[in-house]
């Protein structure tokens, strides 16, 4: 059997739903192929877990991994390297933010991206979950690490965010768009709200920020708090969380 562990995660009061799109989507995909899906489920984190056999399974890992991402041995995490990953329990302490990448070892290990850091990537000397409140760093918001330093004895991995994930909010708090960040849903699950509040035409643009993670830019003319408490009744117990550019610059100026 060939195994592989992917990067996303399903999660949330919606994980099982997700988790039997997956499964619906590997199984149509095999349907005519030589493999056969041995093993499905996740592992603690909610990392998709998968195994299959026959002379395809390569094949099929191959799309899976190409669409899902894959996790990473802790051995290979190195010096330099720009990994994905998504926040974790933001706000739980004050020295840092904590970061999954999907390292696979014994024990999970997560990137640790210290206070210091934080606040010269963005020139904020304030504490932690002040600029964490106002710049909208939550629990599953996908992200890009550079790993600064790797301790592989004591399993503990350093870094930093990456350009790219701070070229996307520097061009978030700049935008004149409100924004509404979707987590723990697939773009159906979204639209089919939409529709039924009669709001999809009020979305400029769907942003895929991860599998199972969206943001959707507004309209000029709408808000997204308006959104948020349409279609709420519709997503009960799916994280939402506003982006509001205006907002955020006067958090950070006060």
């Amino acid at each position: 059997m060939k195994s592989v562990t992917l990067f996303s995660r399903a999660y949330g009061k919606k994980r099982k739903h997700l988790l039997d799109l997956v499964k619906s989507e590997v199984t149509s995909m095999i349907d005519e192929l030589d493999v056969r899906l041995a093993r499905f489920g996740t592992d603690k984190r909610g990392h998709l877990s998968l195994g299959f056999d026959g002379q395809d399974s390569e094949f099929v890992i191959n799309f899976l991994v190409k669409k899902y991402g894959k996790a990473i041995r802790l051995e290979n995490v190195k010096e330099g390297a720009i990994l994905p990953g998504s926040f974790l329990e933001v706000g739980k302490v004050g020295f840092g933010l904590y970061v999954d990448i999907a390292a696979l070892s014994n024990k999970s290990v997560d990137v640790l991206i210290p206070l210091h850091r934080i606040r010269n990537q963005f020139s904020i000397k304030k504490p932690l979950r002040t600029i964490a409140n106002s710049l909208v760093f939550v629990d599953n918001l996908p992200v890009s690490v550079k790993i600064t330093d790797v301790d592989y004895r004591e399993n503990k991995i350093e870094g930093e965010l990456a350009q790219s994930t701070l070229t996307r909010f520097e061009e978030w708090v700049h935008d004149d768009h409100e924004r509404l960040l979707v987590f723990g849903a697939n773009q159906e699950m979204i639209e089919i709200a939409l529709r039924k509040t009669k709001h999809l035409e009020d979305i400029y643009e769907f942003e895929e920020l991860g599998a199972f993670e969206y943001s959707l830019r507004c309209k000029r003319s709408t808000r997204a708090s308006g959104i948020v408490a349409a279609i709420g009744p519709k997503m009960r117990d799916i994280p939402m969380h506003l982006f509001i550019p205006t907002e955020i610059e006067a958090k950070l100026n006060a």
